[in-house]
């Protein structure tokens, strides 16, 4: 069977751009689609990468897609994969420019898809005055007044990483609270206030939040808010289901050592593997689905 390209990766962020430069090193041969649906586009800024911490998201991308210019075996697609079908020696893929090309690998590194509560000004303020992640933009609200939006088990997960960085926190639980009492009282100890009110909007100048509304009238002042994900996690392509790939309860795929998945030739990275989301640890996992599928690739070279 000919192959138009050894590798197919699909996603064009930090996990997918680090699993081509691994390949380019090596010399394999990838193509790499990106449909331009970043999950951090609302983000002016990205933190916690050693030596571009506070940088634009998309200058990142294109400090590496420069990077990846002088590997001259890595390509770029500017558009969607429609599909992947396993062809038995390979992997055919239809591609929205209706081209059909054929390859030895897959690396799903497409990521996942933030659900957001559905009341108005939620959407135009995420990833600005509201956030999922205290390593990516906690430093700069610390010693604010921080609402944090969630219920259940998993917010006590959350809690102590903001807790710490507020000057006043309260718990938002958008209704009637699912906590055990030992965390009600965990809460009282604290001095931690908790709404069970549901929330009906927020008022907010362009990227600034100035207080939370809620259906009873009332009304609560906050500078930044954290909301918990709801699960499972909705991922940007249903690929890898198509392809077989099992996923656990909160919706990642199940990968072993370097990305690989139950179906074999497919490899999976970023956000759709793990719960800890971040540029820094989505491009770590991406160089590591990278490797695994450079030794696959070399290991089936050396046995031909």
């Amino acid at each position: 069977m000919k192959f138009d390209h050894e590798v197919l990766i699909i996603g064009g962020g930090p996990a997918g751009l680090s699993a081509a430069l691994a390949l380019g090193r090596m010399g394999r041969s990838a193509l790499l689609c990106d449909d331009n649906r970043p999950r951090n586009i609302a983000s002016s800024h990205l933190n916690n990468f050693p030596t571009r911490d506070g940088i634009h998201p998309a200058e990142w991308r294109k400090l590496v897609r420069k990077d990846l210019e002088k590997y001259n075996t890595i390509h770029f697609f500017e558009g969607t994969v429609l599909s992947v079908e396993n062809s038995g020696a390979g992997f055919i893929a239809k591609l929205s420019s209706e081209k059909v090309l054929n390859f030895k690998k897959v690396i799903l590194a497409y990521g996942v898809i933030d659900k957001f509560l559905e009341v108005p000004g939620y959407k135009e303020l995420w990833g600005k005055s509201i956030f999922h992640c205290p390593y990516c933009h906690g430093f700069e609200v610390r010693g604010s007044k921080i609402g944090l939006i969630g219920n259940g088990e998993m917010l006590f997960h959350m809690l102590p990483l903001i807790y710490d960085l507020a000057s006043d926190l309260v718990v938002l639980t958008n209704g009637k609270a699912e906590f055990k009492e030992e965390q009600k009282e965990l809460l009282q100890r604290k001095k931690i206030r908790l709404i069970e009110e549901k929330i009906s909007g927020f008022k907010y100048e362009e990227e600034k939040l100035n207080s939370v509304l809620f259906e009873n009238g009332e009304e609560l002042n906050r500078e930044a808010l954290y909301s918990l994900p709801s699960f499972p996690f909705q991922l940007k392509s249903q690929i890898g289901e198509n392809l077989g790939c099992e996923k656990d309860q909160f919706g990642f795929y199940k990968v072993a050592d370097r990305g690989k998945t139950n179906i074999e030739g497919v490899f999976a990275c970023g956000d759709n593997v793990s719960p800890a989301h971040s540029v820094l640890l989505a491009a770590a996992s991406g160089g590591m689905a990278g490797a695994g599928v450079v030794h696959e690739l070399l290991n089936e070279k050396l046995r031909e």
